[in-house]
């Protein structure tokens, strides 16, 4: 009975993420996000820090796939975010660019990087948990344990550019499981 239940959990799409704390990421010496302290809009609270990204600023960090990762799959990469301050039909823009690389391969730029993504503020997400899609990154994955270098950097809107910091909470990238982990420590 185990396999039927472990064959139905494959036969399915499972999709899992993996989580890069924003707070942990590489700052560059000029050029990175500032520190703040932000309430989350939430009187008499207490405030918590962010990193505010400017246009020009960014940050690195990386990214190593799960054992539990469909090989050379799609790896969809999105920001958690919030604003301090509305401002409707004001617009904000983030690029991401990736180079990957599984055990023993050379890194090479994936098809598609610099990714990009545009947001036009609606004037209601201030203190809102919010979401913006980055990146499908194709699938360089081509072991376990791959690794992907990525670099997220505010840069200039289309037009009608938001004013103010962009808070970036989380980098988030959901993937497709294709098992539980892998048979060695380093194979499917």
């Amino acid at each position: 009975m185990d396999g039927v239940v472990v064959s139905n959990f494959i036969s399915s799409r499972a999709y899992d993420d993996m989580q890069v704390e924003i707070s942990l990421a590489k700052v560059p010496a000029s050029n990175a996000p500032t520190w703040t302290t932000y309430s989350f809009g939430i009187g008499g609270g207490i405030a918590f820090a962010v990193l505010g990204f400017g246009v020009g600023e960014y940050l690195d960090f990386y990214i190593q796939t799960s054992h539990s990762m469909e090989i050379n799959s799609i790896l969809d990469n999105h920001i958690h975010w919030t604003v301090p301050t509305n401002d409707t039909g004001k617009k904000f823009k983030f690029q991401l660019d990736v180079i990957a690389a599984g055990v023993n391969e050379a890194f090479a730029v994936p098809t598609g990087s610099p990714f990009s993504g545009e947001h036009t503020l609606d004037g209601t997400e201030s203190g809102k948990h919010k979401l913006m899609e980055l990146a499908e990154i194709p699938g360089v994955n081509s072991t376990v344990s791959s690794i992907y270098v990525c670099r997220l950097t505010r840069i200039a809107a289309s037009s009608n550019e938001y004013g103010g910091s962009v808070y970036v909470l989380f980098d988030d990238s959901h993937y497709v499981k294709d098992s539980v982990g892998s048979i060695t420590e380093y194979t499917k």
